[in-house]
């Protein structure tokens, strides 16, 4: 078993997959992409499921649902294609690759790519946002934005700085926020975040977006994805960074409470006052979040050659304010 250590690396191993699930008869690149998500997201066999399922098998239940429900598809198993070499397991070992300076997480780009063939691109979810929103920045930074805001039902002073910077590698890190704008900009010409010219093969396409690093998709990722969740753009960065972040702050904080509602309550680990401080933390949390992710993205759009990687300084922790969620609300009944 191997893990890509570089950008050429896994485009090889993705080279690798799609030829053997091309032999097993896959022959539209759809096909295949959607088997290739299927190896880290939504799916039994999915690394995703693997991690999710020890710690809540309700929860990771109710995630492959989600994830079927956002991308608008039913993978394959790619598992007899596979078979007798290390193939999926390499996938699933390749999913966080750094190449020097520069990191994407593949499993980000490919759920995001295979939902931009879809029509759930643009559905708007209850969750908050559309499938493409839900399955790429969205689920980062809601899910950022309710963690945080349980941390902040024990520990008020509980800084944001963590959703971006954690030795779990979730949330907003960088590898995940390189994905997410990889998921937008791979096979998207001028149009971000639209159906994607899948020409060719899936590893012909993300070669072209991460080498070399000086592909028009890398230089202006920044952009094409800022522009894509409702920035204006200019040389200088995002203009209209205050009213972004405010359409935003309604997205992270509606997917919060869902996300905290879906993970926590079927175990039992919120209840009683824990959900009501962590429901009334959860709109600031939310802002200070969105703050945060429109400066990285505006100061990327003027150093692009640079991660896409939260910096100093973080606002200060914000103070409960009122719980909008009725399950959360209810959760905090039932622990009294």
């Amino acid at each position: 078993m191997t893990k890509a250590q570089s950008f050429a690396a896994v485009v090889a191993l993705l080279a690798k997959a799609e030829a053997l699930l091309a032999k097993a008869g896959q022959s539209k690149v759809e096909d295949r992409l959607q088997t290739l998500r299927g190896v880290y997201y939504g799916t039994t066999w999915s690394l995703d499921y693997e991690v999710e399922s020890k710690r809540s098998l309700p929860g990771a239940v109710i995630r492959n649902a989600g994830f079927v429900s956002y991308t608008g598809h039913t993978p394959a198993d790619p598992r007899p294609a596979f078979a007798r070499t290390s193939v999926l397991q390499d996938l699933k070992d390749s999913q966080s690759i750094r190449d020097g300076a520069r990191s994407v997480d593949i499993g980000h780009l490919l759920i995001g790519l295979e939902t931009r063939t879809s029509i759930t691109r643009a559905l708007v979810y209850p969750e908050g946002g559309t499938g493409l929103e839900v399955v790429t920045w969205l689920g980062d930074l809601g899910g950022g934005a309710a963690n945080l805001a349980r941390r902040r039902a024990k520990d008020p002073a509980a800084n944001v700085e963590v959703v971006f910077h954690n030795a779990s590698s979730d949330y907003g890190v960088t590898d995940n926020l390189e994905g997410d704008a990889a998921a937008y900009m791979v096979a998207a010409g001028t149009n971000p975040g639209g159906p994607p010219a899948l020409g060719g093969t899936v590893s012909d396409a993300v070669k072209a977006y991460l080498i070399p690093a000086t592909s028009s998709g890398w230089t202006k990722r920044a952009a094409g994805f800022s522009t894509a969740i409702g920035a204006t753009v200019a040389p200088t960065g995002i203009t209209n960074a205050a009213t972004l972040t405010t359409s935003l702050t309604k997205k992270l904080t509606d997917f919060g409470y869902w996300y905290a509602a879906t993970r926590w309550l079927p175990t039992g680990e919120l209840v009683g006052r824990s959900a009501a401080r962590t429901c009334e933390h959860m709109e600031g949390a939310a802002k200070e979040i969105a703050t945060v992710f429109v400066a990285t993205l505006s100061r990327n759009i003027t150093a692009p050659n640079t991660p896409i990687k939260a910096t100093p300084p973080y606002p200060p922790p914000s103070s409960a304010g009122v719980c909008n969620s009725r399950l959360l609300q209810l959760a905090a009944l039932a622990g009294n």
